[in-house]
Formats: structure tokens, sequence, C-alpha cells
């Protein structure tokens, strides 16, 4: 099949238009999935006090559609069309009580990972706008984490180098215009559709879609017995209406990886939560005639996958063979349960408030009081262990030799402790390996035998936002990374400890956002060093600084104090980077002609034939 090479920049014209359902999306992607829901009518929305302006608006961000990298597996995937197209999805709610001033931005795109690079430059094209309407501190751009997106707009070099492709290329200028376009176009969608709206809240659980990929990490907590189950199955969903009660969007979150398409795919998809959006949009468009705005968001899903995995994934979590099956399969669950709520939940009620800062993680001093009786610590500067080459159960590297659990203690050439992989393969691999880690070692890293030294090598940021948003009685606790279900739940309690006063009785973690800096564990889990722990970038305390820095956050909005920034983040905009240039041949083979038939058609074919 001849490919085509597809930019964004190309795209047909999109219009500022309330509602205006931008792009071209695939179609078998949305009447599939619209058509999985078709029995489900949902029912008249409840009606709920007029206290807020609310917006919604929709962009593609889709990159270059052929010989690019995606970001996701680190597989060197190279892009080889389009599945279904990627957007960006924006909400603004503002108070209508007090001030139009206090207003929040929440976006959520079909993207791998969010980065510094793509948030400093929206909140830049925006103030061109706007002025200082919308910064840093009151918009939350989120990633919905597909692993078969667009790679190549980080501008920090580890996660170039995860999303490079065949030529060893890991950045597009296109990629990252692209994307930062269709953000920024969004949100002006939503500014421009701000009206008086009301907003509804519902939870339930989806049980039996997911499970915990790194149950040996999950059951070295000390509290892992105290819960039900081992991944966080509530599905949490904020309603936006129209003050007639038109249907204008929903912000729905739910913790899975949106890994049901393998790395072994090569077309641009937003994965099982496209599925999702899609479904519920081409649903609501049917129904109603009007447009609607979807947004599957994700949230503490560091060790959360589909419970029957994908195409590639290793023994025991293996899903279909057929890559469609399992999105369907994934997206329809998550598409039922949000159908479900969609008439359930109460009105929101309360102020919009935000705070948000920007901190320096590697030396950053914890207090005892969230060390869980290890006293006073210090995070370390970032680094990757062993294991972290591993990868995960659903997106298994299968690198001889190197598998999850490799700690300080028990790594070895002949793996004579652990005794996994006693090949002379693997063998070979660990002491390749061990020559790269041998002046790499940290002892601040504590169990973790530092493979990739990421900080010292200048590939990723020290400097992570932290921030916390409030929506009336709903709070996003929005964090930079992908923290597991435990961290989730520690982080949920300890904020709660300090909003539950102030009104506000909903917290949810809004994962991947404003930037990207690997996995978040416990300290329990990070001792055993599975993909997740080797992956937290900044030593075994990292999640308590995390707990530290959002309690704070939590105390000053309760008290109506503000915070300030003890670093700014790092801006390499004005940074030329190495990057593919483009397709290079689109051309039909040398010895063929244009026009050429390749294969007669017969006189006649039965049903379901082709």
């Amino acid at each position: 099949m001849l490919l085509i090479s597809l930019c964004a920049a190309s795209l047909a014209l999109i219009s500022t238009t309330c509602l205006n359902d931008t792009g071209i999306s695939t179609p078998d992607l949305a009447t599939a999935s619209a058509q999985a829901a078709a029995s489900q009518p949902l029912a008249p929305v409840n009606q709920a006090a007029l206290d807020y302006l609310v917006g919604v608006g929709k962009a593609d961000i889709t990159g270059p559609a052929a010989e690019s990298g995606m970001f996701g597996y680190a597989a060197q995937q190279v892009v080889t069309g389009i599945n279904d197209r990627l957007y960006s999805r924006a909400f603004i709610i503002a108070e209508t009580k007090h001030s139009e001033q206090n207003r929040v931005v929440y976006v959520s795109a079909d993207m791998g990972a969010m980065f510094t690079a793509v948030k400093l430059e929206v909140i830049k094209r925006l103030q061109a706008e706007f002025g200082s309407l919308y910064n840093d501190e009151n918009v939350m751009l989120t990633a919905t984490h597909t692993h078969v997106g667009n790679g190549g707009y980080s501008h920090q070099k580890l996660y170039q180098l995860a999303s490079k492709d065949d030529t060893s290329a890991g950045y597009s200028d296109q990629t990252f215009e692209a994307v930062v376009e269709g953000i920024v176009r969004s949100i002006k969608q939503a500014h421009n559709c701000l009206a008086p709206g009301k907003l509804t809240l519902a939870q339930g659980k989806l049980q039996g879609a997911t499970r915990n990929r790194s149950l040996p990490a999950y059951y070295a907590n000390s509290d892992a017995n105290s819960f039900d189950s081992s991944v966080n199955e509530v599905m949490t969903q904020l309603r936006v209406n129209a003050a007639d009660g038109t249907p204008l969007g929903l912000i729905n979150w739910f913790a899975i990886h949106p890994t049901s398409f393998s790395n072994q795919f090569s077309y641009l998809s937003a994965d099982n939560k496209g599925y999702a959006q899609l479904g519920l949009e081409a649903k609501l468009k049917q129904e109603s005639g009007q447009n609607f705005i979807a947004a599957f968001s994700n949230a503490d899903e560091g060790d959360v996958v589909a419970a029957r995995g994908n195409a590639n994934s290793v023994s025991g979590y293996e899903g279909s063979q057929d890559e469609w099956q399992n999105v369907i399969r994934d997206g329809s669950l998550q598409l039922d349960k949000a159908t479900e709520l969609w008439d359930q939940g109460q009105p929101v009620s309360g102020p919009i408030d935000t705070r948000a800062r920007w901190v320096n993680l590697a030396g950053y001093e914890v207090s005892e009081e969230f060390t869980q009786g290890a006293g006073p610590q210090k995070l370390c500067l970032p680094a990757r262990g062993y294991s972290f080459a591993a990868g995960g159960e659903n997106g298994p590297s299968n690198i001889p030799g190197i598998y999850e659990g490799m700690t300080k203690d028990t790594l070895s050439i002949t793996d004579k402790v652990n005794k996994t992989d006693t090949s002379l393969l693997g063998s070979a691999t660990r002491a390749a390996f061990g020559v790269v880690g041998a002046v790499s070692q940290d002892e601040c890293q504590a169990e973790k035998p530092v493979l990739l030294p990421t900080g010292k090598l200048g590939l990723v940021n020290s400097q992570q936002p932290v921030q916390l948003m409030r929506i009336g009685n709903l709070g996003l606790i929005a964090i930079p990374g992908e923290p597991t279900t435990m961290v989730g739940r520690h982080l949920r309690q300890a904020v709660n400890k300090e909003l539950a006063s102030a009104g506000v009785d909903t917290l949810v973690i809004a994962g991947l956002a404003n930037n990207y800096s690997g996995y978040v564990t416990t300290r329990a889990e990070y001792a055993q060093q599975h993909y997740e722990g080797a992956s937290t970038e900044f030593g075994p305390h990292q999640a308590s600084a995390y707990e530290q820095e959002y309690v704070q956050l939590a105390q000053a909005m309760r008290d109506g104090t503000q915070v300030t920034s003890e670093v700014s983040p790092p801006d390499r905009s004005a940074k030329r980077f190495a990057q593919r240039p483009g397709v290079t041949f689109d051309d039909k083979p040398a010895n063929q002609a244009w026009g050429q038939v390749l294969t007669q058609p017969k006189d006649r074919y039965r049903h379901n034939e082709i």
C-alpha cells in the first residue's frame, strides 16, 4: 500500500466555532465505538445551580503520519499511517459568584506524555493573546498516555531517545508544532464558548477491566491488604452542561495503561481511551444532533494494565492477537461505564481555586513527617535502574539477562542469587551493562543498581511542577509522571486531611500532568525494583516528597495563602535538536507504473469475502 506522508499543518482548516468536532476522525473507530454504546440511550441531565461559566473545545494534534517515531514503548516504532486521529480536548471552568478571573483550564490530550517544553510554549502563546488570564498556575495539561501516538516533542534528551525511529531521530518540529498549536486552539475554542453552565460529578467502580502488573511490589506495602483491590477501580466523571441542560462535554478519569495496541503496531491511535472518547462523542451527536466533547483522562495508572493484555504482552498477560479486538474490548468497558454514570451523581458546588509551583527534586529535603519513620531524607540525582530496561508486562523489551526485580543485593553477572536468567547470553548482557553502570552507582538510590544516570548525563530535568486544582468539591492532584495505585491512595488520603473541612469531598489523581518524569512508587515498592521502582528517578523517597508538596499546596489552598516556586522551569526552546528530514521517498516502486493493475477483480464475490 502506498503510504502518503500527512502532517498536521496540511490538514483541513479548523474553525473556532463552539463545539466544532475538528479534524478528520477515522470512520471505522468512531462508528464502531458509537455502535457499541448505541444500545444504552443517555438519560436527561439533572438540573444544577448555575454557579459556573463553562467552555469546551477540541482540536487536532496529529503529527507526521509516516517515517517518524512513536512515544510510549521506546521500541523504535516507525509510524506508517493513521488508525484514528489524535486530539486535544479543553475545558474552561470559571466562577460566576465571585470573579470570572477565578478560572481553571483542564486539557486532556491524546499524547504519550506531557512535557515542560509543551506547557511553556502553550502558556506563552495564550498570554500573547489573553495576557495573564491564563498562566502556569491555572492551566493543567494532561496526557492520556497512548503508546502509539507521535513522539518527538520533548526537549529532554531521554524522551527524545525514547521517541527515536529507525534512523535514531527522536525529535520533530512538525510534531511539536502540531501538539502546541492544537492544544492552544482547543483552549481558545473553550474560551470563546464560555457561558453559564452546570457541573455534575459522579463516581462508580469499573471492576474486572484492569489488573496490577507488579503484584510482588504492591504486596510489599504494609497496608496492601487493607484494600479490596490491587488497582484503583473507581471511575470519576465530571459532566459539563449548558444552562438549558444541553450536554457539552465530560471529563472521565480512570486508571489504565492505554496499551491495547502492542509495541508492534505502527498506526497512530489514541488507543482504548480514544475508542471510548470517539464512541461517546458520536453517540451524543447521533442522539441530540449536538457536538459533544468527551475526554477520557488517566489517573494513578503506574502499575495498572488492561486485564487481558495486548498482542505482545508477556506470558500470563496476553490479549488477542487481533490488535483491534483488544482496543474494542478495553475501550468498550470504559465507554459502557461512562454511559452508566451519565444520569448519576450530584451537582458540583464550591469555589474555583488552584495552587502550583516548581520544585527542584534533586537534593530535595523531605521532612520526617512524611518518611514513615525513616527520619529526614534527601532525594537523589535522577537515575534509572537495571529493571527499567526490562519494560513492563504490557511492553517487554525481551533483552536477555534483564528482568524485573534486579536489586543491588541480587545483581550479578551469573545471576547466582535470583537465577532468573543464567544463560550465557544473559550473563554477557549483564556484564556489558555492568561496564556502563560501574561508574554510575549512587548510594542515595538505595536498592536501585543504576544503569542510566539520567541526571548526571543531563538527560532529564530535575525541576518538576506540582499543581493542585479545585473545581467546587472536586480536587485534582496533578502528578508529572505515573504514580502507582498505592501512591495515588496515599496522596488522596494526605490531601483529604487538609481539604475535607474546606468542602472538597472528591479527590482524583490527574496523572501525566504538565511534565513527565517517569514513575512514582512507594518506599516499599521501590525496594522491590520492578519496572516501576527502577523508573522512579529521584530515589526511594520520591513519593514522600510529593506527599509533602501536595499537603503544603492543600494547606495553602485551605488557608487562602499563596505559594512561590523555588526554581524556574528549564526553557530549551532556543536549542536546535537533531531530527529526521521527513519522508525521503514517496513514489511508486521503480519497476512499476502508475495505474498498473495488481490484481484483476473477480466477476462476483460472496458476502464478507473481501
